[in-house]
């Protein structure tokens, strides 16, 4: 046995002898004086074998069940809600439901209605800052939000919606 030999055998020779050393057909010791190397650089190359056919047969790793997203500030979180409610027509369970399932949020039917009364506040103060002095010809009609009367006001030049006030059902 020469130290060297070992360094001396190309990639498919080592490939080879890993093979044969995992098959079992012969003892390792016979392999080693064959091919003129130490019983240790064998078990090597066995093992190098191995964990080669590991990794070729390998189950591929499970998707994780929910993906990461990144990080969100409460102003967009606020903002997706008030989205799903007013443009979607969707329900405060529906948006609880959605931040939970695509961002893994958990927010109570009280935080979205907190949010909705405070974004409903802000409009009516930005509503009551119009300058509604240009509206010459008013045209009123009462329509229906689900069941629920609303009162509503359209500016007849430019169509410019001016008013609407929750009335009471007569």
């Amino acid at each position: 046995m020469t130290p060297f030999r070992a360094l001396a055998l190309c990639a498919a020779s080592r490939k080879r002898l890993g093979i044969t050393a995992l098959s079992g057909a012969e003892p390792v010791a016979r392999l080693a004086r064959r091919h003129g190397t130490s019983r240790k650089f064998v078990r090597a190359q066995r093992e190098r074998a191995r964990e080669a056919i590991d990794v070729a047969f390998a189950e591929p790793p499970a998707a994780p069940l929910v993906e990461t997203f990144p990080r969100v500030s409460e102003t967009w979180v606020r903002r997706f809600a008030l989205a799903v409610i007013l443009i979607v027509h969707g329900s405060y369970r529906q948006v609880v439901e959605l931040l939970r399932d695509l961002f893994g949020l958990s927010l109570s039917i009280g935080t979205i209605h907190s949010w909705v009364e405070q974004a409903a506040q802000r409009a009516e103060m930005i509503n009551r800052a119009q300058d509604l002095s240009g509206v010459r010809v008013g045209l009123h009609d009462e329509i229906f939000q689900g069941n629920q009367p609303v009162l509503a006001g359209i500016d007849a030049a430019s169509t410019y919606c001016y008013l609407l006030l929750g009335g009471a059902h007569e």
